[in-house]
């Protein structure tokens, strides 16, 4: 009998985020190693299903583009980026970590001028300590894994105010930075939580997406190792650490430098090699059904990446008339049209804020086409084709009847059926 007053707790969850001020260069922390946008990056780029689900998202976001064609084509800064352009990217960077960034700039009537994608990985809050000179601002910064350089170099990282458009919040900035020539603009920053690091789209598959890059690096491992199972290496004593590290050198060469299994090597004092020639004996500790135990491991951690886009398996691997009939295509599309409509709409909104003071003219239109179906027909593949002739050669059917089905079941114009099947009025 459960006691009155008792409760659940969970003690073994751990946030997915982790915030952290950085006195050192004024930011907040993006997770322990600040670096949590770059890592996503890096392992979605690493996994197969992870970047063919992100692709498909970003597909979605971006749609047809705008249904506008005056804005889709029109240019919003001087290196020529259009809006379609500019939606493309937003797609892109919204698939794989949640938001995005735009560069707003101004002219001296306080219109946006000009418009350009910030890499959103390159993006901190700084903090607001009252100590801090560029308080409750944004730092862009694109080495902040110190993968270029060996640290942090305060001179190169640019502090942008946040988005503002209101004409006294601009020439307030404007005279603080010395005048329009130093004006660095604003930035909009956006994600479905406001401001604040969002977690990627993956992050709750996340350890599924690096098990599929895994189990990936095994397969090619196994292939260029040409090991399956983990070995034992037996051997007489050495007589010192070199000979010792050069025998283990040049198993490694013999392995491959990625080696996929785990070599022992045991020193034996009484070691009988049953060969004078032989120096060592190979002895392999087999491992059970481990092509099976991958096989089912790959399956499940790309259903869960799938399941957690709600992507439609059609939609993955759709060719009409072979893996998805046309109408399973259209339903797929449909389906995930709705899925991401909420990601179009918040993009739309966006979109009409930053034209609602600018320089730029627009019919103010800013609604994104959904996707339109990627199907082929029956008709066109290599099935399809083998079965509309099995059917024009049905000594069975009545010309009519094969061209009812040539118009119901394969897409055929009327005309079309008449040609390919004419009934002898037809003929004459």
């Amino acid at each position: 009998m459960a006691s009155k007053g008792s409760k659940a707790t969970v003690t073994d969850v751990t946030k997915r985020i982790t915030l952290k001020p950085n006195n050192t260069e004024g930011i907040i922390n993006y997770d322990v190693d600040n670096a949590y946008p770059q890592r996503i990056i890096d392992i979605i780029n690493s996994s197969g299903t992870g970047t063919l689900c992100t692709e498909i998202l970003a597909k979605f976001i971006y749609g047809g583009g705008f249904a506008s064609e005056s804005l889709a084509k029109l240019k919003l800064n001087k290196e020529g980026l259009t809006a379609n352009k500019l939606l493309f990217k937003i797609g892109k960077s919204r698939s794989k970590l949640s938001g995005f960034a735009i560069h707003v700039n101004y002219n001296a009537l306080y219109q946006v001028s000009s418009l350009s994608l910030v890499p959103f990985e390159d993006i901190r809050f700084t903090t607001d300590d009252e100590k801090n000179e560029h308080r409750n601002m944004l730092a862009i910064y694109d080495d902040w894994q110190k993968v270029k350089r060996s640290k942090i170099y305060q001179k190169d990282i640019d502090f942008i105010n946040f988005y503002n458009p209101k004409p006294e919040v601009i020439q307030r900035e404007v005279e603080e930075s010395g005048g329009w020539s130093n004006y660095k603009g604003q930035i909009l920053y956006f994600t479905p939580e406001g401001l604040k690091y969002p977690l990627a789209p993956s992050d709750s598959v996340l350890e599924d997406v690096q098990t599929d890059s895994q189990a990936k690096t095994f397969k090619n491992r196994n292939i260029s190792t040409q090991f399956m199972a983990s070995y034992i290496v037996r051997t007489g004593m050495f007589e010192g650490e070199t000979e010792r590290e050069e025998f283990l050198e040049s198993l490694t060469t013999f392995q491959g430098a990625d080696n996929t299994s785990k070599i022992l090597l045991m020193e034996e004092e009484d070691f009988d090699a049953s060969d004078d020639s032989a120096s060592f004996k190979l002895e392999k500790i087999d491992i059970q059904d481990i092509e099976k135990l991958y096989e089912f491991t790959e399956e499940s951690v790309r259903n869960n990446i799938i399941r957690n886009y709600l992507i439609p398996p059609t939609l993955l691997v759709a060719t009409a008339g072979k893996l998805g009939s046309s109408t399973e295509i259209q339903d797929a599309t449909a389906f995930y049209n709705g899925v991401t409509d909420d990601l179009r709409r918040s993009t739309e909104e966006v979109f009409a804020e930053l034209f609602r003071n600018s320089v730029f003219e627009t019919d103010g239109n800013f609604d994104i086409l959904e996707v339109k179906a990627s199907t082929v027909d029956a008709k066109d593949t290599t099935e399809g084709k083998a079965k509309i002739v099995d059917v024009l050669k049905d000594t069975t059917l009545s010309p009519q009847a094969k061209q009812n089905i040539l118009v119901d079941l394969y897409g055929f114009t009327q005309e079309e059926a008449i040609r390919l099947s004419p009934t002898s009025t037809e003929i004459n």
